[in-house]
């Protein structure tokens, strides 16, 4: 299943490819029949055979939109990263501010949409193909990503459509949608025994909850997570299709993704031409190179990160030790990202726990925990303030893996605006702006004829 990960990214095309290869079942003419050959007719996505092909084509879409756009674009909508890409749009979609007429949100809704839309799709197909879907593990698969990809568009988009409806789903609404295919997951997992796929469902599930306020069902599954499951997308360097982008853009003249001020060793010295921080970079989960360079816009200070911790590549040493922290790139293969781990688990159960009113001890029990990891003294905190704590930790834990975006737009939802503002890193860029999410693109009001374009 890794290879089909590696090499079959969308369904169509996998199909196109294994068709060939099976075609032991047909001849070559029958094949080229096909108008459009980088197609297939529906009825070839019915053929029992080619079950392994839909289940990775699944995990393939999910894994291409989560590095790029869903962590890298997404990123820089918050105090993740900094960009130095020479592009006008992209530097605004750094400053917070975006339209919907431009170019990422179109790829933001694009790419998260076919993520959801195969796997709604290849799900009730294999409701027909396998002869016992109530307990085989390729179901469950299918379901719990798309469960990841409803909750994708919920932190991302402002709004989002199904398909070709006329409505316009809120986050909350998608949230909800992503808690049903969980649901349908759970007890498939279980009747197969795949302990991974069942433990991705309830991580998704306290995920999903976590973002309606359901703090009671998000610990009863959070809580049956083991703290050192983790569920990866897969990247190959050798494969273009499924490529790491975000890697991609810390190596060679692509340096072009910096750790945002808010999670350098030293954020006060930002930009500063005698900076050295080799002291201060302690903590494992962010380490960046100590020293700044331009990027390709001649702008922006960038410091490039090394592997973070949910990232397959990451070694735990730290500069400050004399170390050498791993690239986000290996040299013959895509690092792989955990989108779905133990210890996203705990610190959904910790913030339920606050939201309860309650828990305080336990909170700060695990936030020593995480401190310690971080090579952070143990801090005494209660109220606001621990909470504060609990969310910085969150975010150097589950620095660059698809969280950020989705976590300050929960916390606006709660009260708490903690989005950046103000003078932006590169002054020449001024103030940040006010968005605080992806706005349906104009390509599906043009395409979709139950919307109208606004104004």
């Amino acid at each position: 299943m890794r290879t089909m990960n590696r090499f079959f990214t969308h369904s169509l095309r996998a199909l196109t490819a294994g068709l060939i290869l099976a075609v032991g079942a047909c001849s070559f003419d029958e094949v080229l029949t096909v108008e459009n050959p980088d197609e297939l007719l529906e009825d070839n996505l019915n053929n029992p055979r080619f079950i392994d092909v839909l289940v990775a084509s699944v995990k393939g879409d999910l894994a291409e939109a989560l590095d790029d756009p869903f962590i890298w674009r997404g990123s820089m909508f918050t105090d993740e990263t900094l960009t130095g890409i020479n592009w006008e749009a992209t530097a605004r979609l750094n400053e917070r501010i975006v339209s919907f007429d431009e170019g990422d949100p179109d790829l933001m809704f694009t790419e998260l949409s076919r993520a959801r839309s195969q796997g709604d799709s290849v799900s009730g197909r294999l409701k027909n193909l396998l002869d016992n879907p109530s307990s085989d593990a390729r179901l469950a698969t299918t379901l719990a990503h798309a469960g990841y990809a409803y909750i994708f568009l919920a932190d991302a988009m402002c709004e989002a459509t199904v398909n070709s409806e006329s409505s316009l789903y809120t986050p909350t609404e998608l949230y909800a949608i992503a808690v049903q295919r969980f649901e349908e997951a759970v007890p498939i997992a279980q009747a197969a025994g795949d302990n991974d796929v069942l433990n991705l469902a309830r991580v998704g599930l306290s995920r999903a909850h976590l973002n309606l306020g359901n703090y009671g069902d998000v610990q009863t599954f959070a809580a049956q997570v083991p703290s050192d499951f983790r569920y990866y997308a897969e990247y190959s360097e050798a494969d273009p299709a499924v490529d790491n982008t975000v890697a991609g853009r810390t190596q060679g003249s692509n340096h072009s993704l910096s750790v945002h001020p808010k999670f350098l060793a030293s954020p006060e010295n930002y930009g500063s031409t005698t900076y050295d921080m080799t002291a201060d970079l302690t903590d494992p989960r962010v380490q960046h190179d100590p020293m700044f360079r331009f990027g390709h816009n001649q702008l922006t200070r960038i410091y490039t990160p090394f592997a973070p911790l949910m990232w397959s590549t990451y070694n735990g040493q730290t500069i400050a030790a004399g170390g050498n922290p791993s690239d986000m790139r290996t040299e013959n293969d895509g690092a792989d990202i955990a989108f779905a781990s133990g210890l996203e688990a705990q610190h959904n159960m910790m913030e339920a726990m606050l939201g309860q009113g309650g828990g305080e001890a336990a909170v700060l029990g695990f936030v020593n925990e995480r401190r310690a990891f971080g090579n952070q003294a143990a801090v005494t905190l209660s109220g606001a303030a621990l909470e504060d704590e609990l969310r910085d930790q969150r975010g150097r834990d589950l620095y660059l893996a698809g969280y950020r975006l989705g976590d300050l737009r929960r916390w606006l939802r709660n009260g708490d605006d903690l989005f950046p503002t103000g003078p932006h890193p590169v002054t020449e860029w001024g103030n940040y702006g006010n968005a605080t999410c992806f706005p349906l693109p104009l390509e599906e009001y043009e395409g979709n004829p139950n919307l109208d374009v606004p104004g």
